[in-house]
């Protein structure tokens, strides 16, 4: 037989077009939901990195803060207990406070 006889296989332009619309919006949707997670993950971690710094700096020894953080560490004294507060401020703005008590335990 001749190939002019044979039907030709594969897919007709609309099909294609419809298949390649699909695909665009898949990938795209996938895309906004992976730089959401992304942006969930670095705010988390922005936090807890907070929360540690602010950990340190409520301890009875004075650490040095992180490069570019602004520290602000009050510490009182009364009735043999020593209570440190400080307030953070990390380099994209975020906030935190924390106080920490420290009692002698040999009371």
């Amino acid at each position: 037989m001749s190939d002019a006889l044979n039907p030709q296989r594969g897919f007709s332009l609309p099909e294609v077009m419809l298949a390649l619309l699909l695909m665009v919006m898949v990938v795209t949707a996938l895309s906004g939901y992976q730089r959401e997670l992304m942006n969930g993950f670095a705010v988390k971690n922005q936090y807890q990195q907070l929360w540690r710094n602010a950990w340190q700096q409520t301890a009875l020894r004075s650490f040095s803060p992180p490069e570019h953080w602004q520290v602000s560490r009050m510490q009182t004294t009364s009735a043999g207990c020593v209570s440190i507060r400080s307030k953070l401020i990390s380099p994209l703005g975020r906030q935190g406070q924390m106080t920490r008590l420290h009692c002698s335990t040999s009371q």
